[in-house]
């Protein structure tokens, strides 16, 4: 049924041409339907930017910022104006339920309550697949069909990253990485590909190696070609990779610098944080025009970590949420 509905709307469009509609009317749908399938966010994360709200599972208290949990260890993706939230319990084996509700957190229903505590969902032609874990810690791959709430086994891989062309996943056999299209069709292994994957952007997975001396390299994969390319040496602190940016950061003297540069363009861009260790582990998004990323700050005892938001047209930035963090006094020592 999902299909039919993609194909029908084509075929609108071009059956419109045929009988001679007006071009403005033929973008007009083309628009809605590009609208519609940008409002989707179909592998989860922590942040999702939707007519101008940001929409988070991270305790932020500031305008623009909706908190469907306050947790940051949860995890959310969106589907049909759905939301489903993966909902952490704070333990990390015992199993979690996968929530579906509405955009303002009203009219849950739970899903499923074997989720794996720290593991992705992701979403493809009506089936959420994710990582179903029992008491033991023992993981299954696991999907459920959205129409009908059958809840099915499915190939046995992990998600990692992806995007609609292509998934990047881990066996739980052997913990090897493969490449595939959605849904895990057409499934098949990445040789070479080993460290801590970073992301996913058009046909290129992002990972990261930490060698001997503790300094980190930054690689690309390339599904087409099946070649890696080494986009950072030698770096102290963690990179990340959000939206179509590639972030690593230079400190010097307590101040720090963050560099972002582009994975389509290679163009580069810095931007002064002044005093502020930035933490590169995580808890770091990308947005349209602004970027938020984390401080932990463990003299600060309850308040301990820091979200903050940087407008990357006037380079200011706002505290935007503060909560208590239990690994904060390690996570401050990262470089």
């Amino acid at each position: 049924m999902r299909k039919m509905k993609k194909l029908c709307a084509v075929g609108l469009a071009a059956l419109c041409l045929a009988g001679g509609m007006c071009s403005v009317r033929v973008a007009e749908a083309s628009e809605n339907m590009e609208k519609q399938s940008c409002d989707q966010m179909l592998y989860s994360a922590r942040m999702w930017e939707n007519n101008g709200n940001v929409y988070t599972v991270y305790n932020v208290n500031a305008e623009g910022y909706t908190s469907l949990s306050g947790n940051y260890m949860d995890t959310i993706a969106v589907y049909e104006n759905k939301i489903y939230w993966r909902k952490n319990n704070g333990e990390e084996k015992d199993p979690a339920p996968i929530i579906r509700m509405n955009l303002d957190g009203s009219g849950q229903e739970v899903l499923a309550e074997d989720a794996h505590p720290s593991t992705f969902l992701c979403i493809d032609e009506g089936f959420i697949y994710y990582t179903a874990a029992d008491e033991k810690g023992n993981q299954k791959s696991r999907r459920i069909n959205l129409d009908t709430g059958e809840n099915q086994e499915a190939l046995p891989y992990r998600f990692r990253a992806g995007n609609e062309n292509f998934w990047f996943s881990t066996s739980l056999d052997n913990g090897m990485w493969y490449c595939s299209e959605p849904g895990y069709r057409n499934i098949r292994s990445m040789s070479g590909v080993n460290g801590l994957r970073l992301g996913a952007l058009d046909h290129k997975l992002y990972y990261m190696v930490q060698g001997e001396d503790s300094l980190y390299t930054t690689c690309s994969f390339d599904v087409h070609t099946s070649e890696t390319e080494i986009l950072l040496r030698n770096q102290k602190a963690k990179s990340i990779v959000s939206g179509t940016g590639l972030y690593y950061k230079q400190e010097n003297n307590g101040y720090t610098t963050l560099y972002r540069k582009d994975l389509r363009t290679s163009e580069e861009t810095s931007y002064d944080l002044g005093e502020f260790h930035l933490y590169m582990g995580g808890g770091f998004y990308e947005l349209e025009d602004k970027i938020c990323f984390t401080q932990f700050r463990p003299e600060s005892m309850n308040d301990n970590a820091e979200l903050w938001e940087l407008d990357t047209h006037t380079g200011q930035k706002r505290l935007i949420g503060q909560w208590y963090n239990s690994n904060a006094v390690n996570a401050a020592k990262e470089p």
